[in-house]
């Protein structure tokens, strides 16, 4: 059933049924007191026709009805007159008075002073004590009662089914957020399930379609990444492999070498250099389990050596490079850690080109500061734009600490490799290098 009627209609249905129903109630409820109310007012009349009757016979005055209205609180009837203690003052007030108990011949008056254009007025009237009316003609209080009841009850059986219908359609939307959340790339291609409404179940292949086809283009993307890496690997090796022939030709060779050739050379060394370094940065990037990342103990003051002397040849004039490190064997992933930090003192080399350039190392935590003594030198990085953006995935994935904060005149980059604490600045340093050098 639930099924035929869809998400829309089980609420419109049932909302639909629940006003027909408190409209038809009501209408019902209304029509019995319109009766009941007929009712009472010829029951009333019949008793005070058969209360004058007896009053007449008996002697009595009868309950009279009628507004009396005078000028003068004298004019009033000695009955009316005597119930109330003085005549009424505040004008517009409503003075009650109740004489008799509630026996048959018990009474209940009523006088304003009324304010008219021709003066003041005192209206008066009187009927039969509300008790005895009450019990002589219908039970009014038990009316009264049954329509709170009836409220009530309408009230109690609103609520139950809007607690039902809440509970009807917030059962398969919780399922679906649930099922949704649990969507990864290892169960994105299995059926969707049942949320019982046609409206879920629709919105549920749909979210599952265009995951898919996010999935898909991730797929293909990081397919084309590593396909791409890997051919790039083959003709950067042969360009290296070439180099080191021309260079041991140039050695052999008997004729005297053109330095230009040399510069040539160089400059092919560096190019072919750095791609290698990005070539291997994107296969890293593609793979998919840190497990695959080997660890080993890294002299990592060494490493560092080893890199600022391999990228030496970036280093602009007029640089001053300061290196201060500490000897620490690490247990890293030798080859991120390698393209970690190549990447970063590249970028620093790169972008300074009148200023200074700081190495600082302790254990696994390392910190690279450029500034240029220009300080109207932009610190954004650019030129190889790809040095920090990688550098940032890379450690994410592999959840190493990173900072990248812009200075005023440069830039400070700062890595934890693992999972080391920041050592604090003012700790005793165990320095095993503190190189400075300027490229002239």
């Amino acid at each position: 059933m639930m099924r035929l009627l869809g998400l829309k209609g089980l609420v419109l249905i049932t909302l639909l049924t629940l006003g027909i129903a408190l409209v038809g109630g009501y209408t019902f409820v209304s029509a019995r007191s319109y009766v009941s109310g007929m009712d009472n007012i010829m029951a009333g009349q019949l008793g005070r026709a058969a209360m004058q009757s007896v009053a007449y016979e008996l002697g009595v005055p009868g309950p009279r009805e009628e507004y009396m209205v005078t000028r003068t609180w004298a004019q009033q009837p000695e009955t009316i007159r005597a119930a109330f203690d003085e005549a009424p003052s505040d004008p517009g007030t409503l003075y009650k008075a109740h004489v008799g108990g509630d026996g048959p011949f018990g009474r209940l008056y009523f006088a304003v002073r009324q304010m008219t254009p021709a003066g003041e007025r005192f209206v008066t009237q009187q009927l039969l004590s509300p008790p005895s009316m009450a019990g002589a003609i219908s039970p009014a209080q038990g009316r009264l009662v049954n329509l709170i009841l009836i409220g009530l009850g309408s009230a109690l059986v609103v609520g139950l089914v809007v607690i039902l219908l809440w509970r009807r359609i917030s059962t398969p939307i919780t399922a679906l957020g649930a099922w949704a959340a649990s969507l990864n790339e290892n169960n994105l291609n299995q059926p969707v399930p049942d949320f019982v409404y046609p409206e879920l179940n629709r919105f549920a292949e749909l979210m599952r379609n265009s995951l898919n086809t996010a999935q898909q283009g991730l797929q293909r993307e990081q397919a084309f990444l590593s396909h791409t890496s890997h051919e790039l690997r083959t003709p950067i090796s042969v360009v290296r492999n070439n180099l080191e022939l021309l260079r041991k030709v140039q050695t052999t060779s008997s004729r005297e070498p053109d330095p230009r050739e040399g510069e040539i050379l160089n400059r092919i060394d560096r190019a072919s250099l750095t791609m290698k370094n990005v070539t291997e940065t994107l296969l890293w990037l593609g793979r998919d389990d840190r497990a695959t990342h080997p660890c080993s103990d890294l002299r990592l003051d060494q490493l560092i050596i080893d890199l600022v002397d391999g990228l030496r040849y970036l280093l602009a004039d007029e640089v001053q490079l300061t290196l201060d490190l500490s000897p620490a064997e690490q247990y890293l992933p030798e080859s991120p850690t390698r393209i970690v930090l190549g990447n970063l003192i590249r970028n620093a080399f790169q972008h300074t080109r009148d200023g200074t350039v700081e190495i600082f190392q302790r254990d696994s935590f390392v910190r690279i500061v450029n500034a240029s003594r220009d300080a109207a030198e932009p610190a954004g990085d650019t030129g190889f734009g790809l040095g920090l953006k990688l550098t940032e995935r890379f450690t994410e994935r592999l959840g190493w600490r990173y900072v990248n904060e812009a200075l005023s005149s440069g830039r400070r980059v700062e890595v934890t490799l693992g999972s080391a604490d920041v050592p604090a600045e003012d700790a005793p340093l165990n320095v095993n290098h503190s190189l400075t050098g300027v490229r002239a």
